[in-house]
């Protein structure tokens, strides 16, 4: 197991430059969010996903739909599956 320490300093903004190496750990570039979760005595931090992460999850929807109408259609179909009590 190789163990990588890296630093980065905290600006006046409480803001922090990730390195390079942890940026393409993360497949993570400019514009890109990250989550921060407090794991006992550890933050971590993990790529946010995003609609296009759950793309196969839900039959006929276009990527080029507006947000609005993307939504719309995931609100009734996860309603039809507590409905049906998460059967398909």
């Amino acid at each position: 197991m190789i163990i990588m320490i890296l630093t980065s300093k905290i600006t006046s903004k409480g803001q922090i430059t990730l390195p390079k190496e942890v940026r393409k750990l993360l497949n993570v570039q400019e514009g890109s969010v990250v989550i921060f979760e407090k794991e006992n005595d550890k933050i971590v931090i993990k790529p946010a996903r995003t609609l296009r992460d759950f793309k196969g999850l839900l039959k006929n929807i276009n990527t080029e739909e507006n947000y609005d109408e993307i939504r719309k259609k995931t609100k009734k179909y996860v309603g039809k599956r507590v409905a049906q009590g998460g059967k398909q």
